[in-house]
């Protein structure tokens, strides 16, 4: 397991906005899905600047093999002709960025939609985000916040 620190995280979601600015979308809200993608979302609302902030819920889950998502909330605004980014800590099969993507463009109709994530699990995703900084492989990062999850693994 790849455990990273607070400092790390900040390091990470600080290249992750320089991507981001270096590519020209300059998004008019950012939406983070919870909860994994929290952290993201506050390090990118300061370094890129956005006032308009949103949240999605959703989890994702096996049944029959098959990967589901269910989305539990999006929030009852007016996105149309507006640029989206989607923010969530890492991406490991695509499938829940992908759903969660895909029901924001059916939803609002935004003029753009990009997605941003600190990593991705690059033996196992097949969507990749639009911008990530962090690469997956053969290890698990653990996040400072998921320090309850892996109790054998401190995390500072």
């Amino acid at each position: 397991m790849q455990k990273l620190s607070w400092e790390e995280v900040q390091q990470a979601a600080d290249e992750l906005a320089e991507k981001i600015k270096a590519s020209a979308f300059q998004p008019d809200c950012i939406i983070g899905i919870t909860s994994g993608g929290l952290i993201p979302l506050y390090f990118l609302v300061k370094s890129l600047k956005v006032e308009t902030v949103f949240t999605v819920s959703a989890k994702s889950y096996e049944e029959e093999g098959e990967k589901k998502v269910e989305i539990s909330y999006l929030p009852e605004t007016d996105l149309k002709h507006k640029k989206v980014l989607l923010v969530d800590e890492i991406t490991e099969s695509g499938t829940s960025l992908k759903a969660i993507a895909d029901a924001i463009c059916n939803k609002y109709e935004p003029s753009e939609l990009k997605t941003a994530t600190l990593g991705v699990n690059k033996d196992k995703c097949q969507f990749y985000p639009d911008f990530y900084v962090l690469i997956e492989q053969g290890e698990w990062i653990v996040f400072p916040w998921e320090k309850e999850d892996f109790p054998e693994y401190s995390v500072e």
